[in-house]
């Protein structure tokens, strides 16, 4: 029952490391195959897995930003109306921006924000405003206050822009 389920197990690990980089040992990919050579012989179809032990896959490898949408626009059925104008620094106004969310820390609240004519998301942290590539908008200041669900903009000309969440009485 022991080498059974040792079996098993072996033969789990190797038909899930023909994809991955978990190395495996030369033992067990010979106790592993139904029909396996004499020991001391390994069978030419024997996989190799020597290029799969020396490199390792890390999370950034697998999981890249690049291949995921922005969370900040909407998500579409495949084709839009109107195509999106590319976003420049040029173009930002407080006045397009609307409130999207929320999130208070201990230390700190961010605020979601996107501009509602191109799309583009910006994240209000402290009392800064950061594009989507973290990128700080010059000359725009903002306030968070948690209680009201209100953020409080400004710029160094002195025009000033509430926002509040959606559904929120003034």
């Amino acid at each position: 029952m022991k080498n059974f389920i040792a079996l098993a197990l072996s033969l789990i690990f190797i038909g899930n490391a023909k994809g991955s980089a978990i190395p495996i040992s030369a033992q067990n990919k010979q106790t592993a195959q139904p029909h396996a050579a004499p020991a001391g012989k390994i069978p030419a179809t024997a996989p190799k897995t020597q290029g799969a032990a020396k490199s390792t896959l890390t999370p950034s490898m697998i999981y890249t930003a690049s291949s995921l949408r922005d969370p900040f626009r909407k998500a579409s059925s495949g084709s839009s109306s109107s195509p999106q104008r590319p976003f420049k620094l040029a173009d930002f106004n407080i006045h397009n921006l609307m409130l999207q969310g929320l999130m208070v820390g201990r230390k700190t609240g961010f605020a979601l924000l996107i501009d509602a004519n191109y799309g583009a998301g910006f994240i209000l942290k402290g009392n800064r405003i950061y594009n989507s590539k973290g990128k700080a908008i010059p000359g725009v200041t903002g306030r968070l206050d948690p209680r009201r669900k209100t953020v409080y903009l400004k710029t160094r000309d002195g025009d000033v822009q509430v926002l509040r969440m959606k559904g929120e009485k003034r």
